[in-house]
């Protein structure tokens, strides 16, 4: 029988130890942890769930005391955009009551995100996505002290709470988008994994998830919603016993219904350990926000560039 792996004690214990830390960080630095959302992407259904996620993850942050301002900036011009991104980072950088920044991605195809990133200061990086962060996590993280990517940082710390270990262990990720498969596939090969990633241009997906021990989707191109490249895991693609792990989904702007990388029932059918498509890695990527909100907070209360060299549990 399938052991699913809820997310939900996860988020819990991240909402209890995040509203600890903002009344401490309100009585020693007279800051209120601030996130500032910048929403840039108008195709239709990536702004549908784009909205969808935001708005859970403000309610977060506002139920642990702390505040949040969403910046629309898909209603600029396209030619005008990115310019428009970058003046509102370099304000943002210098904004003392603002301490987390997060760019919602995935970003329109005409956006420069490396420039985006490298525009950002990584004392107030949520998404552990600078070049600073980005190099932190290539020589080495901390799961529980740096600011690292969310939804791969809140993976992990699932299977650390449900005691899937990866060590020598072949593990799939479909999918190689910024935020999630490519520092995800790092996170996995410093934990000892036989990490492969699979893409639009791979050959024999089937084959790879077939053989895997741990099953990774992170696409969100449901068949439903997209011609171009779709995809879906189902039962029929993992072998007996597979953990099996979905990250992808898209809301449909018609009829406002959710549609997943992971077929659920099929794939239950097969799976030792699985993520329900609500209430799992959806929940795990809010709590590591919070935790990675709470860090950058103290961070830019105290200048200080490395999250180990904070005072904080």
């Amino acid at each position: 029988m399938v052991v699913w792996i809820r997310g939900d004690k996860l988020h819990e214990e991240a909402r209890r130890w995040a509203a600890e830390h903002v009344k401490r960080l309100e009585e020693r630095y007279g800051l209120t942890p601030k996130l500032a959302v910048l929403l840039l992407n108008d195709d239709p259904v990536e702004l549908e769930t784009q909205r969808k996620y935001v708005s859970l993850k403000a309610k977060d942050v506002r139920g642990v005391g702390g505040e949040v301002e969403i910046y629309e900036l898909y209603r600029e011009p396209p030619e005008r955009r990115e310019a428009a991104v970058l003046r509102l980072i370099e304000r943002l950088n210098r904004a003392d009551d603002v301490t987390g920044v997060l760019i919602q991605k995935p970003l329109p195809p005409y956006i420069n995100e490396s420039r985006l990133f490298e525009a950002l200061s990584p004392l107030k990086d949520v998404d552990g996505l600078t070049p600073e962060n980005k190099k932190r996590l290539v020589a080495g993280f901390d799961v529980d002290r740096d600011v690292l990517p969310c939804t791969p940082a809140g993976i992990l710390e699932l299977f650390r709470q449900y005691g899937v270990d990866v060590r020598g262990r072949d593990v799939v990720v479909v999918g190689k988008g910024t935020l999630v498969g490519f520092p995800l596939s790092i996170m996995l090969m410093q934990l000892d994994a036989t990490v492969a990633v699979l893409h639009a241009l791979s050959k024999e997906r089937i084959y790879y998830t077939r053989n895997a021990d741990v099953v990774i989707s992170a696409v969100g191109r449901p068949p439903e919603l997209y011609s171009d490249n779709p995809w879906r895991l189902t039962g029929d693609m993992i072998k007996e016993g597979a953990v099996v792990v979905g990250v992808g989904g898209k809301v449909d702007p018609a009829s406002k219904r959710w549609y997943f990388d992971v077929d659920e029932e099929s794939v239950a059918q097969k799976a030792s350990y699985l993520t329900p498509n609500i209430g799992g890695v959806g929940l795990a990527t809010r709590a590591r926000l919070l935790k990675n909100l709470i860090i950058t907070t103290y961070m830019t209360a105290t200048q200080t560039t490395s999250p180990r060299l904070l005072a904080f549990a």
